[in-house]
């Protein structure tokens, strides 16, 4: 192992991909589907799968890197309820892995450490209460405030209930965090009218961008991805592959998260995960850089084998 930059290692995963190696560069790990809310249109607090144990994930892992994964992402669930999470996170460390942890924010965030953490914000204020409960929109401000050592970026996903506070979130949450990151809701089946319809998120998009334009929020979503919205994407051209899925019984596939729950319909899908690694791989700057920034794969941090 020897240490690399971003760029040189970027181009010589590209350069792969393009020769028709589709091995992953990231990995999205269930570690549990137990949580600590219950939120209405989540589905994965409600499947009923038993953990695997620490040194089954510790397998796991091994290969995921063999592979070609350079930056996991541990989500649940509520991934900090897992007893072992340090443990996972210094075993992925260890064998070159970027860690990010996805987390409600309920949790003392310096607790662990990984190398970044992603919020999900429901909305402000009584807002995300209404779909959390009441009381933990405080709580997870109050822990971002108290945690000033650890890199801590919030991920709104928008749709009927929060998207009239777009300026809001954007200006509370610049403040207290290292970005603001907006994605737009899936719309799983029986929560269709939760999510915004194709029309309003391409509104949507444009505002978001107006108010990067502006140049007084940390919004970190790329003009390439929100630029990508006004079009419909094809499945050809999603970049999912370039994710491994690991679900919480160690089953995996590569490809789309959205499988592992029902059939996917790529021509109502505007997830923001997929869209920036679409970009990415098609050469967008902004979301090469978008790609940088949030997996941490700072120049001179990165080992490559």
């Amino acid at each position: 192992m020897r240490p690399g930059e971003f760029k040189p290692y970027y181009l010589y995963r590209f350069l792969l991909w393009k020769l028709g190696n589709k091995s992953p560069l990231s990995a999205v790990a269930k570690i549990t589907n137990k949580c600590n809310l219950k939120c209405n249109h989540c589905p994965w607090w409600k499947r009923d799968i038993q953990d695997a144990s620490t040194e089954e994930w510790f397998q796991i892992l091994r290969w995921a890197r063999k592979q070609g994964v350079i930056h996991l992402i541990l989500e649940g669930g509520e991934p900090t309820l897992r007893p072992d999470i340090d443990e996972l996170i210094s075993y992925a460390k260890n064998l070159g892995m970027l860690v990010m942890v996805i987390t409600n924010g309920l949790h003392d965030l310096s607790d662990h450490d990984p190398d970044s953490y992603w919020i999900s914000i429901e909305g402000y204020g009584k807002i995300h209460d209404q779909n959390r409960s009441k009381g933990t929109f405080e709580r997870v401000v109050n822990n971002i405030k108290k945690n000033t050592e650890v890199n801590k970026v919030v991920g709104i996903t928008l749709n009927e209930r929060n998207k009239h506070q777009l300026e809001k979130i954007a200006s509370f949450f610049s403040k207290i965090t290292e970005g603001v990151w907006f994605n737009f809701m899936y719309p799983y089946k029986g929560y269709e009218d939760l999510a915004l319809p194709i029309k309003e998120q391409r509104e949507i998009a444009e505002k978001i961008m107006r108010m990067k334009r502006k140049g007084d929020y940390n919004i970190i979503s790329s003009n390439s991805y929100l630029n990508s919205i006004r079009h419909t994407r094809k499945k050809e051209y999603c970049a999912s592959f370039l994710t491994l899925l690991i679900d919480v019984d160690l089953t995996y596939h590569q490809g789309c998260t959205i499988e592992q729950i029902e059939e996917c319909r790529c021509e109502v899908c505007n997830l923001g995960c997929y869209g920036e690694l679409t970009e990415a791989i098609n050469l967008k700057k902004d979301a090469i850089q978008f790609l940088k920034d949030t997996t941490g794969l700072n120049d001179g941090l990165l080992k490559m084998s």
